[in-house]
């Protein structure tokens, strides 16, 4: 009987040493965990990392003046499928283009046809009214550095690129000229939480949009998303992040010293 009584008090001084323990141990962050680690990492002024989504730039093309709504869906051709969602309403403008295809609004003898490209503004006078000798003409004269200009004869268009994919410019055309698409680069989020790596050239469907969106697809790098920082991972940017943030503190002055 004795045995027993002591047994049964011995185990519970036990616990509540593991109890206390557990909660002595619980406000310190090389110790703490889950919950209790947020909080005393707080202390220092450390957050944890939360998850987040991957985000791609993705070359728009479609009608000048497009909305896209917040919510806009486009996917990957790749089994399974990734698709991708817009965070918030963007428009497809030849005021924020990458690339341009433009064509003649009026076709008149001797009339000035101007494309202003970032403010730097680029005239012809055409002879005849003939589509492919006025942008000939017009892209003749455009000398704007970090574009490429070209004409497609088969579609009659005269088409502006810039060199840099991720680039957002400004074009400005008098009242004789018109697009016939616009090319905007528009920033896309993945549905699912995580660092999701998608080949470049593979996001091209589209799977719920405004008529107006016509083409898509990546063509550049992207940023990177995580999962939840885990405990072992929070305790070693808590470190990092200590050591470089504070001058008063006892870890940063030891870092120091060291």
């Amino acid at each position: 009987l004795l045995n027993h009584v002591l047994t049964n008090i011995a185990d519970r001084i036990a616990e509540l040493w593991d109890l206390g323990a557990d909660i002595y141990y619980s406000q310190y962050p090389s110790t703490a965990e889950g919950s209790s680690l947020d909080n005393a990492a707080q202390y220092g002024g450390s957050t944890r990392e939360a998850a987040a989504r991957s985000y791609y730039p993705i070359h728009c093309t479609g009608r000048d003046g497009t909305v896209l709504e917040a919510g806009t869906l486009i996917s990957a051709e790749l089994n399974p499928t990734v698709q991708l969602s817009l965070p918030e309403s963007r428009e497809i403008t030849r005021g924020a283009f990458n690339r341009a295809a433009v064509k003649t609004a009026s076709l008149e003898a001797n009339s000035v046809y101007t494309a202003a490209i970032n403010g730097s503004v680029f005239s012809f006078t055409a002879t005849q009214a003939e589509p492919l000798e006025i942008l000939s003409g017009l892209a003749s004269v455009i000398t704007e550095k970090g574009f490429a200009v070209s004409v497609d004869e088969e579609a009659e268009t005269l088409v502006i690129e810039a060199e840099d994919p991720l680039s957002s410019n400004t074009l400005v055309l008098s009242e004789n000229l018109t697009t016939e698409t616009v090319t905007s680069v528009i920033t896309f989020g993945t549905v699912e939480i995580g660092d999701i790596l998608i080949p470049e050239g593979v996001i091209t469907n589209i799977v719920k949009a405004d008529p107006g969106l016509l083409e898509v697809v990546n063509r550049c790098g992207y940023i990177a998303g995580r999962d939840t920082e885990s405990d072992s991972e929070f305790r070693r940017s808590y470190a990092d992040k200590i050591f470089n943030r504070s001058t008063m503190m006892l870890e940063s002055i030891r870092s120091a010293i060291l």
